[in-house]
């Protein structure tokens, strides 16, 4: 996928050729050899995050990897949230994932690959995603209305309202 939106920014004509015929193929492939839970990670790491917070787009998206994911994915945070707490990320890995669950649209920011960098999220409503993170064990915290914190963690995130 990296190979591809790099040929598509080339100034190589061929290479942009390349990007729209054949890199497609190669994906397809690769793609098909992926398990439903596979591809489902791989639509919801790479395709999910490269949507705008509300798009259309995004919601059919996030609804095809769940699909494609469920079986799994509740082993996978029931083994998850067992673990040792020493993962300094654990944290956002829980209020994403129960964001997600509550197909609460989201984005954490700044933007990049280490995505323990910012502890900020993006929401279209900051009430209904406090809610949610509540019930999931963070609480408010008394020096800011968009600050919460995990409370088995004792570390904190905070929301912000998309204004687009």
């Amino acid at each position: 996928m990296q190979e591809q939106r790099e040929r598509l920014k080339s100034s190589n004509l061929a290479e942009r050729f390349a990007a729209a015929l054949v890199v497609p193929g190669v994906l397809r492939e690769r793609l098909r050899e992926l398990s439903d839970f596979h591809l489902g990670r791989v639509l919801d790491r790479e395709v999910c995050s490269n949507f705008s917070v509300l798009t259309p787009e995004l919601t059919v998206c996030m609804e095809a990897a769940e699909r494609l994911c469920r079986y799994r994915a509740v082993k996978f945070m029931a083994r998850r949230r067992s673990r040792s707490l020493r993962n300094e990320g654990e944290h956002l890995l829980q209020a994403e994932s129960e964001l997600y669950w509550a197909r609460i649209p989201h984005l954490l920011l700044p933007f990049r690959r280490d995505k323990f960098t910012s502890n900020t999220f993006v929401v279209p409503c900051v009430p209904d995603a406090k809610d949610c993170l509540c019930r999931a064990g963070f609480r408010e915290t008394p020096r800011s209305p968009t600050v919460l914190v995990d409370i088995q963690t004792g570390r904190s995130i905070r929301l912000y309202k998309d204004r687009t």
